[in-house]
């Protein structure tokens, strides 16, 4: 029958597993594609030039052929300027899909895919191999509507770190300045017309680009705004789902991130010193790259992260940050979907539900559809052709539908 402690360690594992590729947003059946075209990201594309080059955020530095295209499409890499979280100039870099047919004259709409957690490490950069190419959900929907796709790995995933997870500003910046590169892109073909759309970290990114639009990026046009399972109110969703293995992924994700963007937060003074390990540990991981590794670290009870104080995120500046952080501060000129799954144990759906509610009650024209069966793992996919027909419509300039009464 073998050793009961080794078979409990192997059933947390397995736990541990399933709850990781849910907050991943990917599937099992892809895990294995993705360990065995994993790079370094040491790959010299990565390397900007020193000093950087003149010219406003969305400038093209570098730009290189992707071999082997998903079907209809011609695949780039980019290199481009940005705006850093510290606020200095950064080099960021972005996957690319552009259709094989030309491109109308009035330019192609631009679809700028946000994607869900990966980690924080710098080797986590999902421009890194072919493997992410069938997890940017919508991208044959897309490509076949004739618009331009382009995915951000967002700073400090491929370049140089760190990767400020879940800082709302910095993923929007990066999201509207590969945007801004796609325009500048000659064999692109597009125009200034865009969409955004992402689920759970990549919702949570959509719904900030959709406030910093107008106000960071104003010779962009935001047609819309689509977020599935946000990660919205990033307290709540940290104490709901603490002790869970994808609850202390996303908080050791987020403490080891935001140690490093935020001089005023100390991880020791929230952590014990062995969950400190811990998150420094996971911090190094990708998902799902690394499921087996990190499966093996929740699955042993001797690595649950434990706090110094009952719920220190109560507290300043823990508190603070994240409220910060939070999407809904500013409203969304723009029409919004929010997508959720009713069987996320993630991002739960009441909690999205009471979202939705705050956004209507800033006059965000917002629709709210909730999927019954859905987890937080198959919802871009399962969402994807609703949403695709949603982003069509906005482009179209139909009316959007509100749930709002």
């Amino acid at each position: 029958m073998g050793d009961p402690a080794r078979r409990s360690f192997r059933r947390r594992a397995a736990i541990a597993l399933v709850a990781l590729a849910a907050v991943a947003g990917l599937a099992f059946a892809g895990l294995a594609l993705l360990e065995r075209t994993r790079g370094t990201s040491t790959d010299a594309f990565y390397e900007p030039p020193d000093p950087l080059p003149d010219g406003p955020p969305g400038t093209v530095v570098r730009a290189g052929a992707v071999a082997r295209p998903p079907a209809g499409t011609k695949a780039y890499r980019l290199l481009y300027l940005s705006r850093g979280h510290g606020g200095g100039r950064v080099a960021l870099s972005a996957l690319l899909f552009v259709p094989l047919r030309p491109a109308p004259v009035n330019g192609r709409n631009v679809v700028a895919f946000a994607h869900g957690t990966v980690g924080i490490a710098r080797a986590c950069a999902v421009s890194d191999g072919r493997g992410f190419f069938e997890h940017v959900d919508g991208l044959a929907r897309f490509i076949r509507a004739g618009h331009a796709v382009v995915v951000p790995d967002f700073e400090g995933l491929g370049t140089q770190g760190p990767h400020p997870y879940l800082v709302g500003e910095a993923t929007a910046h990066a999201i509207l300045d590969a945007v801004r590169a796609t325009r500048r892109f000659g064999p692109a073909g597009a125009s200034e017309r865009f969409a955004v759309w992402g689920v759970g970290q990549g919702g949570h990114g959509a719904l900030f680009t959709g406030q910093e639009a107008s106000s960071y990026a104003p010779e962009l046009d935001l047609a819309g705004v689509a977020a599935g399972a946000p990660m919205a109110n990033l307290g709540r969703l940290i104490e709901t789902n603490a002790g869970s293995p994808a609850g202390d992924v996303v908080a050791a994700y987020m403490l080891a991130s935001w140690s490093r963007v935020y001089s005023q937060l100390a991880v020791e003074d929230i952590l014990t010193d062995p969950a400190r390990a811990t998150v420094e540990q996971i911090s190094a991981l990708c998902l799902p790259v690394d499921h087996d590794r990190i499966g093996a670290v929740l699955g042993d009870r001797r690595t649950d992260l434990a706090y110094r104080t009952k719920r220190p995120w109560n507290s300043a500046p823990w508190k603070d940050l994240l409220a910060r952080n939070a999407p809904g501060r500013s409203p969304i000129a723009a029409p919004v979907i929010i997508t959720q799954g009713r069987s996320d144990g993630f991002v739960r759906p009441a909690a999205t539900a009471r979202f939705v509610r705050y956004l209507c009650g800033q006059g965000v024209t917002v629709q709210y559809r909730p999927s019954r069966g859905v987890a937080h793992g198959d919802l871009g996919e399962k969402t994807a052709p609703y949403v695709s027909r949603w982003i069509a419509g906005r482009f179209r300039g139909d009316r959007a539908r509100s749930s709002c009464r």
